[in-house]
């Protein structure tokens, strides 16, 4: 295998349908020699503005233009201090510029990056933007979001059932520009192997799109084909915020080398109910021992000593010394007992949808990426909804090849090639929706 990466790629950033600026923005940059990409691996990151803060749009641009130039400048010694410094000096262009200008105060930005390095893959991020690793028609979230909802589930607070009612779904607990300083997290490195799919987007895909839909598309088409059809389902439910997709697809890969915290994390050991018994027997044993001894030893060196013998205080001594072991004994056992009925409630605060998660341990959930039938009627249906308003819209599209498109993909769904399905449904899909942006952007 060569000793770079085949990466292919596609990025595309959306308005929406209800916004009347685009706030979202993006950066990609391939390294071009061997000596780059030994030490800082391709980079990818999107930015979403803060639609709530103060020009969100130029924090978001000021991100991207600074992040990948402080990325690649800066002399670090490992790849996520690298990113971790990258993203900081991001966070300070954005605050300067803010203190610069009464009227950028408190702007600010989300940050998810992705660097592709020769120990794997790491996650830099601030916000609620989503970074995903697409395996085996499984696809897992590799970031954590900051947001009040997956805040109050990690506390224990909330479930993934319920938090919807208890809090608001748009509020985030973190971001890039309205403080000096910032809390960022580096995850990885993540294992990489050629067939993985990267997905990197903004919370106005998310919010539309399951993860099983993100996950499905961008395992069975090709990038470009996988974020315009992403983007357009988006649309299609609403479009209500910017939205930002990137896709990566890894078609060959060097030896990653290294531990990578996915299949090389080291695992606390696990007690079970019949070992914790035997511990405790045991433990109990060598008290009742230790008790005994101590009564024996003290008992007979007071004998001696009523009875005149000095000597009777080589008795006297180790026991005092046992009573002394086992105080310090029975009080690291109160410890113990203290510690262990403290982890319950811990392993509790960390459930998530897809499983229960360790505390801070990507990945954070995982779901299905397969292609479903429901989604493959799904297509169809938006497929026909926007043939017929075409027809009765009088939009200048081809007719013809909508019809050829839709008889492609339905004889791939009867010949069990969903992926075929989704393809022919993607383009046909794509050509209806550039008329509908032509008709309800023009203004």
């Amino acid at each position: 295998m060569s000793d770079q990466p085949l990466v292919q790629y596609a990025s595309r950033t959306d308005v929406g349908m209800r916004r009347a600026a685009n706030q979202d923005s993006l950066a990609v940059r391939l390294c071009t020699e061997f000596v780059e990409w030994q030490e800082c691996g391709h980079l990818f990151a999107v930015a979403d503005g803060m639609g709530g803060h103060s020009v969100g749009d130029l924090a978001s641009r000021i991100t991207v233009d600074t992040l990948p130039l402080a990325y690649f400048k800066m002399d670090a010694e490992s790849v996520p201090e690298r990113l971790k410094g990258a993203i900081v000096a991001a966070n300070r262009a954005i605050n300067d510029k803010a203190r610069e200008n009464p009227e950028f105060a408190d702007m600010g930005t989300t940050c998810s990056t992705l660097a592709l390095t020769p120990l794997g893959a790491f996650v830099g991020h601030v916000g609620d933007s989503r970074v995903y690793r697409v395996r085996n028609s499984e696809i897992q979230q590799l970031s954590f979001d900051h947001s009040l909802q997956w805040e109050m589930i990690r506390q224990g607070r909330a479930t993934m059932e319920n938090v919807d009612m208890l809090h608001p779904r748009n509020v985030i607990t973190r971001c890039l520009g309205p403080d000096q300083n910032v809390n960022i997290d580096i995850e990885g490195p993540f294992h990489i192997q050629a067939g993985d799919q990267f997905v990197i987007c903004s919370d106005g895909l998310t919010g539309h799109v399951s993860d099983t839909e993100i996950g499905a598309v961008a395992a069975n088409l090709p990038p470009a084909d996988a974020t315009r059809l992403l983007i357009n389902l988006a649309n299609c439910r609403g479009g209500a915020d910017n939205i930002t997709v990137v896709v990566a697809n890894i078609e060959a890969y060097p030896t990653v080398s290294g531990e990578l915290v996915d299949i090389a994390a080291p695992k606390a050991p696990v007690v079970t109910r019949k070992s914790a018994a035997a511990a405790a027997k045991k433990r109990t044993q060598i008290s009742r021992w230790s008790l005994l001894a101590f009564a024996f030893l003290a008992t007979f060196g007071l004998v001696e000593l009523a009875r005149g013998q000095k000597w009777g205080l080589l008795f006297i001594c180790p026991a005092l010394i046992l009573g002394f072991v086992r105080l310090i004994f029975a009080a690291s056992k109160k410890v113990e007992v203290e510690v262990e009925e403290q982890e319950e409630p811990q392993s509790k605060a960390s459930q998530l949808r897809g499983g229960s998660i360790p505390a801070l341990k990507s990945p954070y959930r995982a779901a299905s990426a397969a292609i479903e039938n429901q989604f493959l009627e799904f297509l169809a249906e938006a497929q026909s909804e926007l043939t017929q308003a075409a027809k009765d819209n009088g939009w200048q599209v081809d007719f013809a090849e909508l019809t050829d498109l839709n008889r492609k993909s339905v004889d791939a769904a009867e010949k069990k090639k969903p992926d075929r399905c989704v393809l022919y449904r993607a383009k046909a899909i794509d050509e209806l929706m550039k008329e509908l942006y032509a008709k309800t952007r023009r203004n």
